[in-house]
């Protein structure tokens, strides 16, 4: 079970319009691996961007300047960037590993998933700057103990979730999980979206 807030991959919050019969996902609703052909894009744009950066710089330290401190801010916000590109491409390969290894897990366990019933005991919601919802993490309590998971803009099909349509505390869950498992294991926690009940009202 997953004790703490920290969410893996392969743990994931569904929004559903109404409770589905009560059978387990066939597929864990992630996002699939990183393709080989979108991986060696992103790797040739990185070697571009890494020469860019180092062909910037030394005609910082080779042409005239306003002085040495001028060429050395620039370097170190070309050197900056190129890092960061990067430590974003190595954590979406990892990221994307993970979600393969928890998709085949999934796949693998179909005769050892369990439901549980739970309710929403603590939640954090990421925003963007128009309001909408980048990300969202749940903690639901079930008798079996504690799990938490996230869903993410990314990788739902809503193109646009708002603060309202968030489970709060107290909401019902329904909690899809590999029995015996570990707090790494892929989960899927099921939910309603609350704005659809006000509407019913």
């Amino acid at each position: 079970m997953a004790e703490s807030n920290s969410v893996s991959a392969g743990q994931v919050v569904v929004l559903v319009d109404r409770w589905p019969d009560p059978a387990p996902p066939v597929e864990l609703p992630v996002r699939g691996p990183l393709r080989t052909t979108s991986r060696a894009v992103l790797l040739v744009l990185l070697v571009l961007c890494a020469v860019g950066g180092v062909e910037a710089s030394v005609l910082l330290w080779t042409e005239p300047t306003p002085g040495w401190w001028f060429s050395l801010l620039f370097t170190l916000v070309f050197t900056a960037l190129v890092v960061v590109l990067w430590i974003a491409y190595f954590a979406a390969v990892a990221r994307s590993a993970e979600r393969t290894r928890a998709r085949a897990r999934w796949a693998e366990a179909t005769d050892r998933i369990e439901l549980l019933e739970g309710r929403v005991c603590a939640r954090t919601v990421s925003t963007i700057e128009d309001g909408g919802v980048d990300s969202f993490t749940l903690v639901v309590d079930t008798e079996k103990g504690r799990v938490c998971a996230m869903w993410e803009r990314a990788t739902s099909r809503s193109p646009m979730l708002f603060q309202a349509q968030v489970p709060g505390v107290g909401a019902r869950a329904r909690v899809w999980r590999l029995q015996d498992a570990d707090g790494d294991a892929p989960i899927v926690i099921e939910v309603r979206d609350p704005s659809l009940e006000e509407q019913r009202r």
